[in-house]
Parts: structure tokens; C-alpha cells; sequence
């Protein structure tokens, strides 16, 4: 009669056969990955009622787009808040095939009742409009670069061959300290 701990090592043994290759993502070339990531804009209201610096998180969103870009990455960056459509994201996002999406930490951080909403009405969006892109999530605004690579790594280094700026989108009026919406 076999004993528990032989089953369990023969288990054990055969499971890790099993070739780890088809849970790593598949390395792609420059300019191969289109990033579709959102968040609130750094100078949104909320920012700062979460006890962000608003200007350094504004200026650091805006570095980690171009940081992604200058990795390689074709990048689009949609921000907006809660007092906005979820269907602006939706209209963002037609037309390109998304190899990655993202989704910032000031939104999915928050204990904010307004923003767990709207990161629930982000990740539904996502599902209808980039159902087989994984999705990542930064864990501050210097880590957008990290979280894409992660699971859309590329296959060289990228440096003289930056990926594409598909554009950066502030949505955001009368809730931003600049009150000015930029599109």
C-alpha cells in the first residue's frame, strides 16, 4: 500500500514537469504592444483628498507615459474621474487591439466609494473592449513601466526604438485645481 507521502511526492514530481513556458508571457518587439492605461489626472480633486501631492503625482503620470513609450510601448493614457462616463473610456479604447491595459493606483488604492465604482465600471469596460489583454495594476505613479512589463515584456531593448505616443488624455474640468479639461 502506497503511504500519503510517496502520492504526494509522485504528485509533487509531476506537476512540476509540467512546462512553466505557457504561464510567461510571450516577449514581442518594439512597437509591437499597445498600452491602454487610466487612472484619475494627477490634479484631480480626489488626488488630494487621498493625501497626494497633486503636482508630483501629475508630473509623475506624465513621465510614466513617456517612460513607457521610450521602452518601446505604443501608449495611450486616458484620465478621468467618477463624475465622468465611463463610455469616454470606452470611445478610447475603439479601433486599436490592446495587447496590455492598466489601470492606476489612485483608483484602485482608494477607499473611496466613488472610485471603487469606477474602477468596477474600468474593469467591465475592459473586458468588452480588450477581453484577452491582461490587466496590471501600478503600485505608486513611478511604477507604470514596471507593471506592463511584468506581463507584456519585450523581446530587446528598446532605446533607439521608442514606441508610439497613441496619446494622452486628460478628462477632467471643474474637479481638477487647474480647472482647464485637456484633450
Amino acid at each position: 500500500m502506497a503511504s500519503l507521502k510517496s502520492i504526494l511526492s509522485t504528485f509533487l514530481m509531476a506537476n512540476g514537469t509540467s512546462s512553466p513556458a505557457k504561464h510567461l508571457p510571450l516577449a514581442r518587439g518594439c512597437g509591437e504592444v499597445n498600452v491602454l492605461y487610466t487612472g484619475l489626472p494627477g490634479t484631480h480633486n480626489l488626488v488630494a483628498a487621498q493625501g497626494w501631492d497633486v503636482e508630483q503625482v501629475d508630473r509623475k503620470i506624465r513621465k510614466g507615459h513617456q517612460d513607457m513609450i521610450n521602452a518601446g510601448y505604443n501608449v495611450r493614457t486616458v484620465l478621468f474621474g467618477p463624475e465622468q462616463n465611463i463610455d469616454d473610456l470606452a470611445r478610447e479604447m475603439d479601433g486599436i487591439n490592446w495587447g496590455i491595459t492598466g489601470v492606476g493606483f489612485g483608483v484602485r488604492g482608494s477607499t473611496l466609494e466613488e472610485l471603487i465604482v469606477e474602477f468596477e465600471d474600468i474593469l467591465m469596460t475592459f473586458r468588452q473592449k480588450a477581453l484577452d489583454s491582461p490587466t496590471v495594476f501600478n503600485y505608486n505613479p513611478d511604477s507604470f513601466l514596471w507593471s506592463i512589463q511584468r506581463r507584456a515584456p519585450l523581446s530587446s531593448d528598446c532605446a533607439g526604438s521608442p514606441g508610439k505616443n497613441l496619446g494622452y488624455v486628460e478628462i477632467c474640468q471643474d474637479e481638477c485645481q487647474n480647472g482647464e479639461a485637456k484633450l
